[in-house]
């Protein structure tokens, strides 16, 4: 009994201890290839000017590891930023909770598994308050208490946080008054509109024209300098003792079932899929996955399966009976050891490139050299982690000198330079076309404008509509009744809506020329309805988007460094 518990246990003792002692060697060493971490930073990020250390990132790290079964290296870092802007805010709103408030909350609020048990509830089966308050007076109950409180200590000033952040939401009377007004104002109204390319023909642009333009417009039509770089990738792939590793460890679960233990119990222990039970239906074939399907089929009710090779990880399952499934899994993660190969690979091919090239390593090491596409230091969209990292490896970027690595989806690149495109003002002749369509575009405009203009003076001096629709044919005639702004705004764009929300009956607007058409708007009527529940309904609709952007707000820092590339992370 004593040997198979040290069996059960040993492998997490070495982990722990290999995972002390890797932390050790990046906190005191780093992670940098070359033996040293890039701007000798022992910070993994900087957010907000706040940093925080690498120290305390594993610290994080391996908590959020043994408390959430499955959870990955890019969720717990993502759930450290938020943590941090929490406790960031929380400190700068001096938000606390005091002892008489603390008190109050827990004998008011039991927690769950204290409500939940049978020791607590009277003959009816009912929760007994009397029999809490006598829990919470007992010196036994110090231990539970304890952790209680200190719970409530830093859930508290957080919900005292979000129910500050949710009256954010709330939208001010002019505001109000505005969506309301979208909602309840009906507008009768004529529109004279001319399409741009309606009257396509009626200008001419000449040659002499577009120099001219050209030549007012060459800063515009600069090409900054680009940078061409070339890369190597290297695959963040499980080695096959990664994989011993994890079916290994459903090997000790298939031991402990055999001994005696319960499967539902033990899988909820060292599964790393929380789904462990599946129901379904057994007439419905796509209920489960086909290769789990196979399995299932094959057992008897109350069976257990061999161990089953899937994506990326093993499983095995149980028939418990027709239509319900218990299922425990091992992933396959890439370990610390391998990371480190991987480590000795990339410092390999650096040190090699830096004696022989990067190409002739690449070949050397049988490795693909490939290019990006041209980039600029302000426009860099290449798939990397750390993007603002390689922007500032672009401004300073040299050949032969090898940068990265640089972390991205299932691997890590290194980069050297390849060629530069010097900036340049690309010759009248190159870009002849694209000129003379952006001048006939502002041209076009001109002409409309003018045009309606002439309309205008037209309709002020009392010319009957119809009579100035005769004398000119390109004009499109539209008469709406009984519309919202919301129609305006969506048939006709918001700055007609915008000019027609500011009209009275029997205004007629000035000229506004958009990107596609131009237009002159005659208000015949306005009315008012009275706001019914459905419009309350969109309000709160809005206060609420309101509040889930401000929340997004809150919680994307202004500033961040990233630094996982430098540590290897």
């Amino acid at each position: 009994m004593l040997m198979q518990k040290l069996r059960k246990y040993i492998k997490y003792v070495l982990l722990i201890a290999l995972i002390s002692f890797a932390a050790l060697i990046f906190f005191n060493w780093g992670a940098d290839i070359q033996g040293q971490r890039r701007d000798n930073t022992t910070d993994i990020a900087v957010i907000n000017g706040e940093e925080i250390s690498y120290r305390q990132y594993m610290s994080y790290k391996q908590e959020k590891l043994q408390s959430i079964r499955g959870i990955t290296d890019e969720e717990i870092w993502n759930l450290m930023i938020e943590e941090f802007i929490w406790q960031h805010l929380i400190i700068k709103e001096r938000l606390g909770v005091t002892d008489e408030e603390l008190w109050a909350i827990i004998r008011s609020n039991p927690p769950r598994e204290v409500m939940e048990a049978d020791f607590m509830k009277n003959e009816q089966g009912e929760f007994d308050y009397e029999k809490y308050l006598e829990l919470l007076r007992s010196p036994q109950s110090r231990s539970w208490l304890y952790e209680y409180e200190m719970s409530l200590r830093r859930q508290v000033p957080r919900e005292k946080l979000r129910s500050l952040l949710t009256t954010f939401g709330w939208v001010a009377p002019f505001e109000d008054s505005l969506y309301v007004a979208r909602q309840t104002t009906f507008f009768d109204f004529r529109i004279l509109s001319i399409p741009i390319f309606a009257v396509r023909g009626r200008v001419l642009v000449s040659e002499a024209d577009a120099r001219a333009y050209y030549e007012e417009h060459r800063e515009e039509y600069k090409n900054p300098e680009q940078k061409i770089l070339k890369y190597v990738f290297f695959v963040r792939e499980a080695s096959p003792d990664d994989s011993l590793e994890a079916r290994e460890r459903l090997e000790d679960f298939t031991n402990r079932i055999e001994d005696g233990e319960d499967f539902l119990v033990v899988a909820q222990e060292v599964s790393d899929d929380t789904a462990i039970v599946h129901e379904f239906e057994p007439g419905n074939p796509v209920a489960f996955k086909p290769y789990l399907m196979n399995v299932y089929t094959t057992l008897k009710d109350g069976e257990m399966s061999d161990i089953i090779q899937a994506s990326h990880g093993y499983e095995i399952i149980k028939r418990v009976h027709k239509g319900l499934v218990y299922k425990v899994r091992a992933d396959i993660r890439v370990s610390s050891t391998t990371k480190a190969d991987i480590n000795d690979r990339m410092e390999a091919f650096m040190q090699a490139a830096g004696e022989i090239g990067f190409d002739s390593a690449a070949m050397d090491l049988d490795i693909a050299v490939r290019q990006t596409y041209p980039m600029t230091t302000d426009n860099v969209t290449f798939p990397v982690r750390d993007r603002e990292g390689l922007a500032e490896y672009l401004k300073r970027a040299k050949k032969d000198k090898v940068e990265g690595p640089f972390s991205s989806i299932g691997g890590y690149y290194l980069f050297t330079l390849d060629s530069v495109i010097p900036s340049s003002i690309p010759v009248f002749e190159a870009i002849q076309p694209r000129i003379e369509a952006e001048l006939e575009r502002d041209m076009l405009a001109e002409f409309v404008e003018k045009k309606l203009t002439t309309l205008y003076d037209q309709l002020v001096s009392t010319m009957p509509v119809q009579e100035v629709l005769a004398h000119d044919s390109m004009v499109v005639y539209q008469d709406q009744d009984n519309v919202q702004l919301t129609w305006v705004q969506n048939a006709l764009g918001s700055e007609v809506a915008g000019r027609v929300a500011r009209m009275e009956p029997g205004e007629i607007s000035a000229p506004l020329v958009t990107e596609w058409a131009g237009y002159i708007v005659m208000c015949n009527g306005k009315r008012t309805i009275p706001i019914d529940s459905s419009m309350v309904f969109a309000l709160q609709m809005k206060r609420q988007s309101r509040i889930e952007q401000i929340m997004r707000d809150v919680f994307t820092p202004d500033e961040m460094k990233d630094n996982r590339d430098i540590f290897f992370e």
